[in-house]
């Protein structure tokens, strides 16, 4: 009988146990994080107003623009944009 009983109690200590190891006391009370937004990029096709300001100012920005970029999408001017003309320099 005394051996049957420690049999009982230590099958009770161990179901105890292993059920107290599956106890979960966070509840998941905070929120996921999620990662911020960001804006997509938005690239500007507008050939900017100092471009106009001088011939020099104008060849500048063309040099700057990438020769290798085909996917990009056509520039545009706008309708008060006008190319200087310089007549005193040597073409360059």
């Amino acid at each position: 009988m005394k051996h049957q009983r420690k049999f009982l109690t230590a099958a009770a200590v161990a179901a105890l146990l292993s059920l107290a190891g599956c106890w979960d006391d966070d509840n998941n009370d905070t929120p996921p994080v999620t990662p911020p937004v960001t804006p997509p990029v938005v690239v500007s096709t507008e050939v900017p107003d100092s471009a106009g300001i001088s011939v020099a100012a104008f060849i500048s920005y063309l040099l700057s623009l990438s020769a290798s970029d085909e996917s990009s999408e056509p520039l545009t001017l706008k309708d008060s944009f006008a190319v200087p003309a310089d007549e005193s320099n040597e073409p360059s």
